[in-house]
């Protein structure tokens, strides 16, 4: 290697500063510092011809901040109300369930029965009873129960329930059965 001192290049020459038309720059020859314009000769702008508040023939304070903000806040609401009336929704409603749901209905009953022990014992009445365990299970598994709770014979439950018998109840859901008539 040779032993040369490093030498910075020369600086390139300073460009000359512009000002704002119809003022004149203050700067002298040699030296950096820009012409600073003071507050008194900066252009105003005045608003032409070509500005919405005159086309629309408004007052000069619409171009006020709170002016600005005030219709701003105009158009939110104005453009809500446009975007709920257009895409508010659907006009259908979700279907009410009236009463109590996850019932297996019972084919074997033709006419509406009223609950038991609402009525007098003598009386056609139907029970319900939930399925509390982990699996499912048929109707007749409930037969039993419904004897106990209503005073029939076992077998009186299973005549009057035929076709619900083999019907599978799911786990949590209430298997609705008919008692016949006492005699």
């Amino acid at each position: 290697m040779t032993e040369q001192h490093f030498q910075t290049p020369p600086l390139p020459p300073q460009a000359p500063a512009f000002s704002p038309a119809g003022t004149q720059p203050t700067t002298s020859v040699g030296t950096t510092e820009a012409a600073v314009a003071s507050p008194a000769t900066e252009p105003v702008v005045e608003r032409g011809t070509d500005d919405f508040a005159t086309k629309f023939k408004l007052p000069k304070t619409i171009y006020k901040t709170k002016a600005m903000l005030g219709i701003l806040a105009g158009a939110v609401v104005v453009g809500l109300l446009l975007g709920a009336l257009f895409f508010g929704g659907s006009g259908k409603q979700a279907p009410a369930t009236n009463g109590l749901g996850g019932i297996i209905w019972n084919p074997d009953i033709m006419e509406p029965l009223q609950r038991c022990g609402m009525v007098p014992e003598s009386y056609p009445c139907v029970v319900y009873i939930v399925n509390h365990s982990r699996n499912d299970r048929l109707a007749e598994y409930f037969f039993d129960e419904a004897s106990h709770l209503t005073g029939r014979q076992k077998f009186m439950v299973q005549i009057a329930n035929k076709q619900y018998a083999n019907m599978r109840i799911p786990r949590g859901h209430i298997a609705q059965i008919s008692i016949p008539q006492l005699q």
